[in-house]
């Protein structure tokens, strides 16, 4: 049995230099037309490996692997460094579960080919003990680096770009740091919002506005998190000036458990060893000097401003973590909320945060179920809706004359985002045109205007194409109030809209693998779920049936008496939280 591996950003070419495939799989993912499509040209069965996924099961087991190394690196702040960066390998380890299964479907003695050397393909190579035929000439390699560095480059704008070099070749802020100067404490009681990306202030500051006699602080660690307007009540900074250097004796202890942790797990999980022989592990290292760097700057805005409590938007990354730990570490109020619908890593961490915002019902029914987080600990409290400036209904308004396509980063669940736009843009063209609206897509803030103007000009005609407009940056008023119909897969945005009257459409067929974020969104009636292209041309008739919302609450805005009062530890609902503990999970 002959068996093709393609890397998600190589192209599918049924004729080379190796044919005759009883079977391609695809390490990406494309919509079912396309393997269909390839599987002709082939003559064989073509299969995406995200077919072997189980969404919220895997993200469970997952979880099962990374609480065996719980406990084993804990610093004098509580932080347990395994269970802050095992976070960056979860995408790996998710892979491997993938694999493991497909490994399942292979026989032994089946002969692997792969279009380009890739984690995955040495995975199988591992479990089968077969040998993988790398397909790509080293020649051919190094040219295709170079055109990948080329493409990638070309489609950031000049901030994305920086932030990238930044990110790759400063990490620990030691060249940034130089240039940027600390300000004096102002001894002014603060609220800390930490943040590393521009949702995540956006969000903060949604609920900093809410409290005007409130003082807050919002602290940068990325250039991207930067906020032109400022509500009156916060002032911003960089966490740039606070970067000190490391403590060189701390590090190499931990790096020191670090190994003695990795041995135990690699000897006592088959995953992990895996994983190990594949080099996952491997990046730990580099993540523990990292995330000392931060904790040490963090420690540095704490020691140098009056910090009263800190509101987390983003508990995940460990740039806006490690402060909501070390408040909590401190006794001072600690509350998070995601700057998304829903986090799917909330099956995954531990729970510091003394409280949960949720945004209504359906964030609280996720993190409930999926998270297990504590009842006692989630209130229900959003921040303010954007002002749509709506006064008459959505159906037969005259200035609502456009079809909003609200994108997002396709790649970053492992779709081929080309084969996902050749599908969809006809089609998404052809219902504008039906519905006498004008396609708008309104970009999620990881991706740029220029990258997808090519995009449309590759795959609709060019009169076409340029009547798309393309917008950045925040939603806003005249967004909401000319927009007739919405379109995404499972953004926030669809939340934003239901609360707002506008009727929304869910591309099913590109949902997410492993959130199950989709099936909550239906669970609560939000949105029409589409699960497949053929049915956008339904849109038009599918308008008359949008109807009201199945639930009222799913937006729920917070009384900013109890925001208040939560930041300043006495809300009444309040129950004492345990102490942190090394190992164990907080819900």
């Amino acid at each position: 049995m002959k068996v093709l591996l393609l890397h998600p950003e190589d192209e599918f070419l049924p004729a080379g230099p190796v044919s005759g495939w009883d079977l391609v799989v695809d390490l990406g993912r494309a919509p079912s037309s396309s393997y269909e499509n390839w599987g002709r040209q082939a003559g064989c069965r073509v299969i995406s490996l995200y077919e072997f996924a189980q969404e919220i099961g895997d993200l469970q087991r997952v979880r099962e692997l990374v609480l065996l190394g719980m406990g084993r690196m804990v610093d004098r702040w509580e932080i347990d460094w395994w269970e802050l960066l095992s976070l960056h390998v979860v995408p790996e380890l998710l892979q491997l579960l993938l694999v493991e299964r497909l490994a399942k479907q292979l026989s032994p003695d089946c002969e692997l080919y792969s279009s380009r050397p890739d984690l995955r393909a040495a995975g199988l190579q591992v479990l089968l003990d077969v040998k993988v035929t790398n397909l790509e000439p080293r020649m051919q390699a190094r040219v295709r680096s170079l055109r990948h560095y080329r493409d990638a480059f070309s489609n950031l704008d000049l901030g994305q770009l920086t932030q990238v070099l930044h990110d790759k070749f400063d990490p620990e802020h030691a060249i940034r740091r130089m240039f940027s100067r600390k300000r004096a404490g102002s001894g002014q009681p603060v609220v800390l919002l930490p943040s590393a990306y521009i949702n995540v202030s956006r969000t903060a500051l949604a609920y900093a506005a809410l409290v005007p006699h409130c003082q807050f602080l919002l602290v940068c660690g990325r250039n991207s998190s930067q906020v032109k307007s400022l509500p009156a009540n916060v002032r911003s900074t960089s966490l740039d000036a606070y970067f000190v250097p490391a403590n060189k004796l701390e590090v190499a202890s931990l790096l020191n458990r670090w190994s003695a942790l990795k041995a135990h797990l690699v000897a006592g999980v088959p995953e992990f060893a895996i994983a190990d022989a594949l080099g996952v592990l491997g990046q730990i290292p580099s993540l523990v000097r990292w995330g000392v760097a931060l904790r040490d700057a963090w420690q540095q805005v704490f020691a140098t401003e009056n910090v009263t409590a800190c509101l987390c938007a983003d508990d995940s990354n460990p740039y806006t973590r490690i402060p909501l730990i070390l408040a909590k570490h401190r006794g001072l109020p600690a509350l998070t909320c995601h700057h998304g619908a829903l986090d799917s890593d909330v099956t995954l961490k531990t729970q510091y945060a003394d409280f949960y915002l949720a945004k209504g019902e359906m964030e609280r029914d996720y993190l409930l179920r999926f998270g297990k987080v504590v009842p006692e600990r989630v209130v229900v409290g959003a921040p303010q809706l954007a002002k749509s400036s709506r006064s008459e209904p959505v159906v037969g308004a005259p200035d609502r004359a456009w079809l909003v396509f609200f994108t997002e980063p396709y790649q970053n669940f492992g779709w081929r985002p080309d084969e996902v736009y050749r599908e969809l843009l006809p089609e998404l063209s052809a219902v504008a045109r039906n519905c006498g609206l004008k396609l708008v897509f309104k970009l999620h803030p990881f991706e740029s205007v220029k990258g997808h103007r090519k995009l449309l000009l590759r795959y609709l005609p060019r009169d076409e194409a340029r009547r798309v407009e393309i917008l950045a940056g925040p939603p806003s008023p005249q967004l909401w109030r000319k927009t007739r119909v919405a379109m995404t897969v499972q953004s926030t945005v669809a939340l934003e809209c239901r609360a707002q009257g506008i009727p929304v459409f869910l591309c099913g067929w590109l949902r997410d693998a492993h959130t199950g974020y989709l099936r909550q969104f239906e669970r609560f009636g939000i949105g029409q779920v589409l699960e497949s292209p053929n049915r956008i041309d339904e849109i038009p008739r599918l308008l008359g049936k949008t109807g009201g919302l199945a639930q009222a609450n799913l937006w729920q805005a917070i009384e900013p008496e109890t925001l208040r009062r939560l930041m300043a530890g006495t809300h009444p609902l309040s129950v004492p939280g345990p102490a942190i503990k090394a190992g164990v999970r907080h819900a």
